[in-house]
């Protein structure tokens, strides 16, 4: 019978090389400290340059990238890889912005809103793939809304839903060659850009905070709960688990 390794062995992710995309502030920031804390080599790839700030304070690495270029996709790859090689992909890079009821949602901002979400994200499980040789872990960042739904948010959830799909099948095609693809639902979680969204909710009154808490738990959704959900995937505490859906909602969608 193999030893049974040590807990800190499981949880250790030193030279591990981590490439988090929309890295700079919130949940993408709050994984990226994780993963440094575990020993990773993190690389922070976003397009607001404010990142660069996030990723010095962490010790990161940072590039400038929108996910959806492919030449500058490529370059963040090429930037958190070593000899062409990379252990970790978190998909964490989306946008998000309240849809609207469908009769007013026009084609252009579905079809913005699946590019980013949906096929950058393909891509960048592509590239991260490609780089994979060794085996690695790659984290799509999902919602709850793509698999429960929500009023004036259908573009939003139809791209989550997808990214779901994404996974599950990444993880069986990829399983046999090492790599673990597995996705994270978030609840509502307090973050600047979900505060930005619900300004106009603020505006006519509404306990935004109250909204943000309204779970089974009663407590706000942190990012660093969601990082260290993400701890968990990419470590060897979840050696055989792929192709899952980890859902972090306090309980909301039980």
């Amino acid at each position: 019978m193999a030893d049974t390794p040590s807990l800190h062995d499981l949880i250790d992710l030193s030279g591990q090389r981590a490439l988090v995309t929309g890295g700079g502030r919130g949940i993408g920031a709050a994984i990226s400290r994780r993963l440094k804390e575990a020993g990773a080599l993190v690389t922070i790839a976003d397009r607001d340059p404010a990142a660069a700030d996030t990723a010095a304070k962490i010790g990161a690495g940072f590039v400038s990238c929108d996910i959806a270029d492919a030449s500058q996709l490529s370059a963040a790859f090429d930037a958190a890889s070593k000899d062409g090689a990379l252990e970790i992909l978190i998909n964490n890079a989306a946008i998000f912005p309240t849809t609207g009821q469908i009769i007013d949602v026009e084609d252009d901002f579905v079809a913005r809103m699946l590019d980013i979400n949906v096929r950058a994200q393909f891509s960048a499980t592509r590239e991260a793939a490609r780089r994979m040789t060794g085996g690695g872990k790659i984290i799509n960042m999902a919602s709850i809304v793509g698999l429960g739904g929500g009023n004036n948010i259908s573009a939003y959830g139809a791209s989550k839903a997808a990214v779901i799909a994404l996974t599950r099948a990444a993880s069986s095609e990829l399983g046999r060659k090492g790599i673990r693809v597995n996705a994270i639902a978030p609840g509502v979680i307090d973050t600047p850009g979900v505060q930005l969204e619900m300004e106009p909710l603020k505006a006519g009154g509404l306990d935004v905070e109250a909204v943000i808490a309204a779970n089974p738990l009663g407590i706000a959704g942190a990012p660093d709960h969601i990082a260290r959900a993400a701890l968990f995937l990419v470590s060897d505490l979840a050696a055989f688990v792929n192709g899952h859906v980890v859902v972090v909602d306090g309980g909301s969608t039980a």
